[in-house]
């Protein structure tokens, strides 16, 4: 449904997932809790969501894993664990934000809002697109796998085309947060263009040494 939210929560912990599950509730959001990764990953098989927030350590994975996947909403991580290594991981694989536990379910929700705005559904442009909520991206009706931060990167950029970002802008938009690595970036689309190419047949993705990265606009 536009212009409302439907968030996965993967938590195996019914203090957590409760509260949250009670405050969305109450703004209109529709949810659905999963207890374990595997559960989690079933229902986003089965279900469309706009954001995932999920427990880093479950019993049966990290939810970091999500973020390897294709097609995958934002997903916010929660956890105990403050060290900077783990958050920059997180954050570097394509989570769309950190918070450390305990955390209000008001905070939260105001997080979500922040790094999760509610969008226009569809982005097309050299006949790519991009539906923003489905969180597929497609050539000619030809699907494109794409990772979680391959798909937010994209997004960006489509979002802006013919205007070069350098690899720091594109870490602050994209991640939220001052540019900590921009090698990370420069990996994530370097994979881009590859996943692109193999389906378009050309790169629209363009690269200017000291410049930056741009999408590129209709001819």
């Amino acid at each position: 449904m536009e212009g409302r939210r439907n968030i996965l929560i993967i938590d195996a912990d019914e203090g957590v997932s409760a509260p949250l599950c009670d405050y969305f509730g109450r703004q209109g959001v529709f949810c659905r809790v999963a207890k374990t990764l595997g559960e989690g990953k079933a229902l986003l098989g089965s279900f469309s969501f706009d954001a995932v927030i999920a427990e880093l350590d479950l019993a049966d994975g990290r939810s970091t894993a999500l973020l390897k996947e294709s097609g995958m909403p934002p997903v916010i991580i929660l956890s105990e664990n403050a060290k900077d290594e783990e958050i920059i991981e997180a954050l570097s694989l394509g989570a769309a934000d950190y918070i450390l536990k305990p955390c209000s379910p008001p905070v939260t929700a105001a997080r979500l809002a922040a790094r999760v705005p509610l969008r226009e559904r569809r982005i097309t442009c050299r006949r790519l697109t991009l539906d923003v909520l489905l969180r597929t991206a497609s050539f000619d009706g030809r699907l494109i796998k794409l990772t979680s931060s391959e798909f937010n990167i994209l997004c960006f950029l489509m979002s802006h085309p013919g205007k070069f970002f350098t690899a720091d802008e594109i870490y602050e938009n994209v991640w939220n947060a001052s540019s900590m690595q921009t090698s990370v970036v420069r990996f994530h689309i370097s994979n881009l263009k590859r996943a692109l190419f193999s389906v378009m047949g050309e790169n629209p993705i363009l690269s200017e040494f000291g410049v930056g990265y741009a999408f590129a606009a209709e001819n």
